[in-house]
């Protein structure tokens, strides 16, 4: 086959033909035949943080996707509680980062005297109302971190609606195709899903039963750690366990990371571990031989996870999710010590732009962001992943071209290069990632239209 154009180590080039022996690259060579599929192709994306389990179990439920204001906001609520069978209404997905002003206990309690409760997009903010708010604590006492004044949840209840409202084995199941479903339409072949142990004894099953055809490579959350002991030595093409999942604060729209200037309302977030705490999960993942994934958003999370990761001998071994909000020392240590950054580009796109969220809520520290370009200057190890926050790879290619600093904007060979070979390099995978002879040939292809529609020419 001879492409128009195909991502060939960090460079595109132009009519380059692919030969293929089975599964793999047998050669590449730019060639002058007219090509025969246009487009760019590249390595198949690989998206390196993401929840696609947890993401198709609630494209079961109501949805606020892409509602912009609090009015809409409320009819689609008000229209929808009738169509939910189950007993407590779970909804997901609002975004009020644009919205005159959030949802509260009082908006919900006048909608519906059902159990409602609103789960925002970064999965880290939840609103309920009143009947919810008791409903929980029938079942499980006080519930930490929620106001019931305003009904608002931040943290434990809004990551863990799963342990509060269980899914069925069968809706995990179908979740799980689902979830497949949805990588294979994206062109993604490697998926660093971050998830329970409930649904990494699913994958197990499901992969031993060759129903997986994505690589999926895994983080479990640290205090899950006992319920998934008897899988660490499990691995196949399709499956690996290989990190530890910890929060080391939350996000910027539930105001919960933790930041050392704080936001324009005067909060500050907070560090929701102890350096000790973190040294203890460090040792423990180092002596199984897994890295760890800490999420670290705010710059004082970034500063601690840097600061506990300096007393590990490997720290190369190991992750920072997001690294969204470092100072400018940060980003040079974590290059230093080659420590594995997870970024999400489209968090630029949907939240980092001017007047955007992360503006009118840190004021200038905003710009201390996602400096892709400053990270490719330092060489710094990193790759790109979604959250699903939208799920998928392009929307967070357009942050990454179009930062709002023009001097941090990747180029097009760039930003392709973070979300597919930097991404296989990151979750240790050497088969493939690469358009290069010996590589496997998981391939996908861009073509022009799509290209045309995301502004990506």
């Amino acid at each position: 086959m001879v492409f128009e154009r195909a991502l060939v180590g960090k460079k595109i080039l132009k009519n380059v033909y692919i030969e293929f022996d089975g599964i793999y690259i047998r050669r590449v060579e730019v060639v002058d035949f007219e090509p025969t599929v246009l487009g760019i192709a590249i390595p198949s994306f690989v998206d390196t943080h993401a929840h696609y389990i947890s993401y198709s179990l609630s494209l079961t439920r109501p949805r606020l996707d892409g509602i912009d204001n609090i009015y809409d906001a409320l009819e689609f609520i008000k229209e929808n509680v009738p169509k939910v069978k189950n007993d407590v209404v779970i909804m997901e997905g609002f975004d009020d980062s644009k919205w005159e002003r959030t949802i509260t206990r009082e908006d919900l309690d006048k909608i519906t005297d059902r159990p409602l409760i609103l789960r925002r997009v970064c999965g880290h903010k939840a609103v309920l109302n009143s009947s919810a708010i008791r409903v929980l604590k029938e079942r499980f006492g006080n519930i930490p971190n929620l106001n019931e004044e305003t009904g608002l949840a931040v943290e434990d209840l809004p990551l863990s609606l799963s342990k509060y409202f269980p899914p069925t084995d069968e809706e995990v199941e179908q979740a799980i195709l689902k979830a497949e479903e949805l990588l294979r339409g994206f062109g993604i072949i490697s998926v660093g899903e971050n998830t329970s142990a409930r649904y990494i004894k699913k994958l197990v099953e499901m992969d031993k039963s060759g129903e997986l055809k994505v690589k999926w490579r895994v983080a479990a959350y640290f205090r899950q750690l006992e319920e998934i002991k008897d899988f660490l030595d499990y691995e196949s093409d399709n499956f690996r366990i290989v990190g530890l999942k910890e929060f080391l604060d939350g996000s910027v729209g539930a105001k919960t990371a933790a930041f050392s200037k704080g936001y324009t309302d005067g909060s500050n977030g907070k560090l929701l571990k102890s350096d000790e705490e973190l040294e203890f999960m460090l040792k423990t993942a180092e002596s199984l031989n897994l890295g760890v994934w800490w999420h670290a958003i705010g710059d004082l999370a970034i500063d601690q996870a840097l600061r506990v990761l300096q007393k590990s001998k490997n720290p190369e071994n190991h992750r920072i999710e997001h690294f969204e909000f470092p100072r400018d020392e940060h980003y040079k240590t974590a290059a230093n010590m080659g420590i594995k950054l997870s970024l999400q580009p489209n968090f630029v796109k949907r939240w980092g732009q001017l007047n955007g969220l992360y503006h009118k809520s840190l004021g200038d520290v905003f710009l201390w962001g996602n400096r892709f370009k400053y990270l490719e200057s330092l060489g710094a190890n990193y790759a790109f992943g979604s959250d699903n926050m939208p799920p998928g790879p392009i929307y967070g290619l357009l942050g990454a071209l179009y930062h709002p600093l023009k001097e941090e904007r990747l180029s097009l060979e760039e930003a392709l290069y973070r979300y597919t070979t930097s991404g296989a390099k990151m979750l240790n995978d050497n088969d493939y990632g690469e358009i290069k002879m010996g590589k496997k040939a998981y391939i996908t292809v861009i073509t022009e239209e799509c290209l045309k529609d995301l502004s990506l020419l």
